[in-house]
């Protein structure tokens, strides 16, 4: 080890394996303390195999697959993160832009603002029109 970041990485690499292995001795010791030590652990372990030869082990691989897909799916979410924060940053500059220039910009769906027959805005600006035409 001979920079600082090495041998914090290596203590915190201890310190998980210490913390990991004395959760795991303090369950196997609260599981001697019971009256049938691991009689629910083996009952499980009797049902999941039963399980399995009766159904097969195609639905155990598409869950396996699935629990090596997790990390991939998370790693794509993170990497999106970015894009999706440029995007919302580049509508609000341009929404506020827009708002400085006396216009208005609308961007995307909004499930609240049901204009069925159009803006109210438009019409009452139609209406005025037509008032001032006559």
């Amino acid at each position: 080890m001979k920079t600082l970041f090495d041998f914090m990485t290596y203590i915190k690499g201890v310190e998980y394996l210490v913390a990991l292995s004395a959760i795991a001795v303090y369950l196997i010791y609260w599981e001697f303390l019971k009256p049938k030590p691991f009689k629910t652990l083996a009952e499980t372990a009797r049902e999941d195999l039963s399980y399995l030869s009766q159904n097969g082990y195609r639905e155990a691989i598409k869950t396996v697959g699935k629990i090596i897909a997790a990390p991939f799916v998370g790693l794509s979410y993170i990497v999106a993160l970015p894009f999706a924060f440029m995007y919302a940053l580049g509508t609000a500059a341009l929404s506020g832009i827009l708002t400085l220039t006396g216009k208005e910009a609308a961007f995307g769906w909004r499930p609240t603002e049901a204009y069925l027959g159009g803006k109210k805005k438009a019409k009452k600006e139609e209406s005025e029109k037509k008032e001032d035409e006559k």
